[in-house]
């Protein structure tokens, strides 16, 4: 941050950012469809493209009223024109999908909000506004507030950051915030973006309600939550596993859950335990939709040791639907999320699955290196093999989550991917990303390759 003006009231700060990154993709190779008039494979899985999206923001904090806006602008070039076949293969056939053509651009109202607030810790903002499901209140414990970050915020309602378009939601929020308890509500309708360059129109057919109320303390949080979600979109794609053809959204969820995260002081560092858990019930297009998913998680930091190594390890079940024709939908739906937080490679979403993982972070003097490996099974053989992070546009054929039809086998593939963030300067720094998925049974199904390898490289300055 860059302060513009100094004073006692009001403070006036002022935000810029630039982000530029290059993705390779060499997703699964799709196998030939001996019924097509070419034997050439369906799409080309081998490409990669070049975005770049740029920030400038104002903040003015005021006694009573505080106020922010930013504006954003992306460009993207070399764009796959023949990555979709089955389905996109990766996020380049996705940003094609949407233009059509092999760039992408857009100058965009990324915020706009003014909050009011008492001096008893009661807020009301209104206006387009980032929101983060479990992100509704922040920690006093700098350790407890990453380790929220990085496992329980976004996981159904999320800003979508890693995609260059992102996503905000235009309404308004009451936050009530006590030294021990803080309790929020909100309503709003998601923005385009994601995919979509068209990221300055909001999706008014899409409702979302959001409460929760969260007991706090230095090293501690509980949560209990409740999310209402309504699609009542035009033209989109049926993805689940019926035979049906495209017809307007019909859904209709509630979910309930809570979480809890902990941070344990220890002599040697800290230990650390996550436990969410969600239950859905409502209506998919016509069908009673019960479903629910469950995560436990848990790890050490070595706080006095060099590089100061944290090793974590959890398990992920999401449920699946497992029989199309007896009147009911047992997929978890997630709504709308930031899938890429808890699934880098971006090939599978948080929806009929089980995945076991294991995770180890080093910090070698200013460096941050991040390395992870997961073992992934769908919940449900008789489902999809599902990926996305919701919807992103609300006149198209894109639902918002893709799938692919499992035919009766559940392994998925192993995921061995790192991360690597490396500060060049206070403002600067060069961040990377390699992963590869092994395929499995599930893959194998349409996709003759054994490996997907994605990697990027991204530049990113911030004042």
């Amino acid at each position: 941050m860059c302060p513009i003006a100094a004073g006692a009231q009001p403070a006036v700060t002022g935000t810029l950012s630039n982000v530029t990154r290059v993705e390779s993709w060499s997703y699964f190779q799709p196998k030939i469809d001996p019924l097509a008039l070419t034997q050439a494979p369906l799409g080309d899985p081998d490409y990669w493209f070049i975005g770049d999206r740029a920030e400038l923001g104002v903040r003015v904090d005021g006694s009573r009223f505080d106020l922010s806006g930013a504006f954003n602008y992306v460009r993207l070039e070399n764009l796959p024109t023949r990555a979709i076949g089955p389905g996109g293969l990766g996020s380049g056939a996705f940003y094609f999908g949407a233009a059509g053509v092999r760039y992408s651009y857009q100058l965009y109202l990324g915020e706009l909000t003014v909050r009011m607030k008492s001096a008893t810790g009661t807020s009301v903002t209104i206006g387009r506004m980032p929101f983060s499901s479990g992100g509704e209140v922040r920690s006093g414990s700098l350790s407890l507030q990453r380790l929220k970050a990085e496992r329980l915020e976004s996981r159904l309602i999320g800003n979508f950051e890693w995609s260059y378009y992102q996503r905000r939601f235009d309404g308004a929020r009451v936050d009530v915030d006590r030294p021990h308890w803080h309790f929020n509500a909100a309503a709003f309708v998601p923005t385009q973006g994601g995919y979509e360059e068209s990221t300055n129109l909001s999706m008014p057919r899409i409702q979302v309600a959001a409460s929760s109320f969260a007991l706090k303390s230095s090293n501690v949080e509980w949560q209990g939550f409740g999310y209402f979600y309504r699609d009542r979109r035009r033209g989109t794609a049926v993805v689940d596993n019926t035979v049906s053809f495209d017809r307007p959204a019909n859904v209709t969820i509630g979910t309930v859950g809570g979480a809890y995260a902990r941070i344990l002081p220890r002599r040697s560092g800290e230990f650390d335990l996550v436990a969410w858990l969600a239950a859905q019930t409502g209506d998919w297009y016509g069908r009673p939709h019960r479903a629910a998913s469950a995560a436990l998680e848990a790890g050490h930091r070595w706080t006095r040791v060099s590089y100061r190594p944290w090793l974590r390890a959890g398990y992920l079940w999401a449920s699946g639907d497992r029989n199309a024709a007896d009147g009911r939908h047992g997929t978890f739906f997630q709504m709308l999320p930031s899938s890429r937080k808890y699934g880098l490679s971006s090939a599978y979403a948080q929806m009929n699955l089980s995945d076991a993982f294991a995770q180890l972070a080093i910090e070698p003097r200013r460096l941050r290196a991040r390395i992870e490996v997961h073992a992934l099974q769908l919940a449900s053989g008789a489902d999809l093999w599902y990926q996305g992070s919701g919807a992103t546009a609300s006149q198209d054929r894109f639902f918002g989550f893709s799938g692919r039809a499992a035919r009766g086998e559940r392994s998925l593939g192993t995921v061995l991917e790192g991360t690597l963030e490396v500060p060049v300067r206070k403002h600067w720094s060069i961040n990377g990303y390699a992963g590869t998925m092994t395929a499995g049974r599930v893959v194998r199904n349409v996709f003759t390759d054994k490996h997907l390898v994605f990697w990027s490289v991204e530049n990113v300055v911030r004042f």
